[in-house]
């Protein structure tokens, strides 16, 4: 019986070590809202130089720049695990790609 529990323990061990993506990447969209603290001295931001590809901008069906990043090429939505989205994102990501098909502002394939 000892050797077969000794087995276990080295499977046990193999497959821990095989698992990829142990630690999630905190929402990139969540960060986004989230506020900087200012630094004494240092210059204030008025605007971020390129607003159509800031996430803090926000998800609608009208920011195609953004969508279009978020479907690959056979127009498939990019997993939350390659997006770095949470949960609440992703679905919004979603609604917004569905609105903007219908409205043929983006297309169902390619």
């Amino acid at each position: 019986m000892p050797g077969i529990k000794n087995k276990l323990k080295e499977r046990r061990k193999k497959k821990n070590k095989l698992k990829k993506f142990t630690e999630r990447l905190p929402c990139r969209f969540c960060a986004a809202l989230k506020k900087p603290k200012p630094v004494e001295g240092a210059p204030v931001p008025t605007e971020p130089a390129d607003t159509r590809l800031d996430p803090a901008v926000g998800i609608d069906y009208k920011n195609l720049d953004l969508l279009q990043r978020m479907v690959t090429g056979q127009g498939k939505l990019v997993s939350r695990k390659r997006s770095s989205g949470c949960p609440r994102h992703q679905k919004a990501i979603k609604y917004a790609v569905k609105r903007a098909r219908f409205l043929a502002l983006l297309s169902y394939v390619g």
